[in-house]
């Protein structure tokens, strides 16, 4: 069982709802589901579709072309034509077959002007008879559904069209063989609070189930598998849990794409049941989310709060973050322990604001003038983004510097089912907190041979914070003997936490130990990476992949022992400078000469990262750089 999918539609037009549903009913029936949303950066209209892929074992990448389409409008239809492939069943209702490309208004004109220069080429007409004649001669097999006859035939009140997505959902599942009690299941989930709602769609779901088998298009039944617990999750979902789990008392945000779903999620859930020997605590404190006027007090609040002994953060993308530059700096200055969750997308300024990058992480690295001690952290899947955000909070706390947590687009709105947590990984670590008032106590104290400090609380202490150098105490000085101290004190964090955090933490090598390949990669592209090694084991090629996780303060021995051994390294990366080689090589001199990258905003998948992989493995030696550019 691996089954590839895209369904798509317009945007506010239910396709979350549809993948949620195919997403369920396939982890009710105990199989595995792993999907990425894609979207417009517009409230309402243009086209959006969800990539998932079902497998028995856990999946960790999409690929192309796509078993099924579902194409909600005729737009998807048009946007998707390069997904198909030989036996993609092309599930559409049969009326988009009068639609012409000219009034697909909503397809932005320079993709319009490429649907039209792919169907001239062919000498097919520019509407969806042509679309689906391509369609056709790649394999493709057309698949008309009267949706509103099947809809008014289960419900006859109200729009057809509100049941459209449950429609295309059920003819999916059908056509995959799930049985319909999965299907009629989901919907209870996916509407659980709304009784009539389950009523109305389970009728749809049953007539669809009902046409499909009339007109052969039920698929063999699949086996229904054991079920185990597990949670359906996002990236977002993840780091909200996460920060949760660990403690996190006062979240700031400004809105912003993809970020502000992860305090959204936080408050809709402030008190976590999940944690049972901690729910009475938890509803006793839960968790302050504060939506400020902009990402500059956002950053500068969280600090408050984490100065009154709370676990504090905020959460951002590129633009905000350029915002919080110099109360990053602050935070680096007066050793405040705060985690600033970056959200990475398309720039530069505006970019593609709702679409993948990694194009963030040289600047989380270098953000705020002047020189001062931060942690960067990436996260590459959706578990990672739990034990992440926990270890972030921990890190925040011990070392008493700003964190800055990586997290691109694609991996926060990337759907996952993630085996139940382990509570045991990640332990709350809260600094020791005075008893006593402490009057003018030497908070950046120079007698510390670890670099960190006691910490002072407001409220309870008594020291002076300011943005200029200080002593010991807090006071202003411009001593330059003073000032070389304190920087080397600030600085020593850095390799205290190199001496204390566990390795695998920071970096780590999958695979086999004496490979001909080794790539290097941060990110969403562990999983696709990982399942490419798969696949070159079966034709005979050896590899492995070097994953790093922790970049500042960074693993340098363990890189350079990992890629000192490498026959040929390929480094994989969304942005276009390939900026953790970069990275590598200011750390180790080790220059990475083969580099796959893809920037245009869409998710890599695993077939074209094995492409890419093979032009270079068979390209005798010499420097490639492979550019991806699939995705509509």
């Amino acid at each position: 069982m691996d089954l590839s999918l895209t369904i798509g539609g317009p945007q506010g037009g239910g396709i979350d709802t549809s993948s949620n549903m195919i997403n369920r009913a396939f982890a009710e029936a105990g199989y595995n589901v792993f999907g990425v949303r894609e979207y417009h950066s517009n409230i309402k209209g243009r086209h959006s579709y969800n990539h998932l892929r079902v497998k028995e074992e856990r999946p960790r990448s999409l690929k192309y072309p796509v078993d099924i389409l579902v194409a909600l409008d005729p737009d998807t239809i048009f946007e998707h034509l390069e997904d198909i492939g030989e036996g993609t069943k092309i599930i559409y209702d049969k009326s988009f077959e009068t639609s012409d490309l000219a009034q697909a208004r909503l397809i932005m004109r320079d993709t319009s002007k490429r649907i039209k220069e792919t169907l001239d080429s062919s000498s097919l007409p520019n509407n969806i008879k042509g679309a689906l004649e391509l369609a056709k001669k790649r394999g493709g097999i057309p698949m008309a559904i009267p949706f509103s006859e099947v809809v008014t035939s289960a419900i006859s009140e109200g729009p057809a069209s509100r049941y459209f997505n449950t429609l295309g959902s059920a003819i999916t599942l059908s056509i995959a063989g799930l049985e319909q009690k999965f299907a009629e299941a989901a919907i209870k989930q996916v509407f659980s609070t709304k009784p009539k709602a389950v009523e109305e769609n389970v009728k749809v779901v049953e007539a669809a189930y009902s046409y499909a088998k009339e007109n052969g298009f039920a698929g063999k039944v699949l086996k229904v598998l054991p079920k185990m617990k597990r949670l359906l999750l996002t990236g977002n979902d993840g780091s909200a849990m996460g920060k949760l789990m660990g403690g996190l008392r006062f979240q700031t945000y400004y809105p912003i794409t993809p970020a502000s779903d992860e305090s959204s999620i936080m408050e809709e859930h402030e008190h976590l049941h999940y944690l049972q020997a901690e729910k009475s605590k938890l509803k006793e404190g839960g968790v302050v989310v504060v939506q400020t006027e902009d990402e500059i007090s956002a950053v500068t609040m969280a600090q408050g709060a984490a100065l009154t002994g709370s676990r504090s953060s905020t959460a951002t993308s590129g633009p905000g973050f350029s915002l919080m530059a110099e109360g990053i700096s602050f935070a680096g200055m007066d050793e405040v322990p705060v985690v600033i969750t970056l959200y990475q997308r398309g720039g530069p300024s505006t970019g593609l604001p709702t679409r993948n990058g990694q194009s963030d992480l040289l600047f989380a690295m270098n953000t705020g003038h002047g020189e001062f001690p931060r942690m960067v952290i990436s996260s590459g899947d959706v578990e990672e983004c739990v034990y992440d955000a926990m270890r972030a909070l921990n890190y925040a706390q011990r070392y008493q510097l700003p964190v800055i947590h990586l997290i691109d687009k694609n991996l926060a709105n990337t759907t996952d089912l993630v085996p139940d947590i382990d509570l045991k990984k990640v332990k709350v670590n809260q600094a020791i907190r005075p008893t006593q008032t402490r009057l003018s106590f030497k908070r950046y104290s120079l007698d510390t041979e670890n670099g960190i400090s006691e910490m002072g609380y407001f409220g309870n202490d008594v020291f002076w914070m300011t943005g200029d150098e200080h002593d010991e105490i807090g006071h202003v000085t411009e001593d330059p003997m003073v000032r070389d101290r304190q920087m080397r004190k600030r600085f020593k964090k850095l390799e205290t936490a190199l001496n204390e955090i566990p390795l695998e933490e920071m970096a780590l090598l999958l695979g086999e130990k004496n490979a001909d390949v080794t790539f290097v990669t941060w990110g969403s592209q562990k999983g696709p990476i990982l399942d490419v090694i798969e696949d070159l084991k079966k034709e005979g090629v050896k590899a492995n992949l070097l994953y790093l996780k922790m970049f500042e303060p960074f693993p340098t021995d363990f890189v350079e022992e990992a890629l000192g051994k490498a026959k040929l390294i390929i480094n994989v990366e969304s942005n276009m400078l390939a900026q953790a080689a970069r990275i590598v090589k200011l750390n180790t001199g080790i220059d990475i000469q083969h580099n796959i990258l893809k920037y245009n905003g869409r998710h890599m998948t695993e077939d074209e990262i094995l492409k890419a992989a093979k032009e270079i493995i068979g390209g005798n030696g010499k420097k490639l750089v492979e550019v991806l550019e699939n995705g509509a």
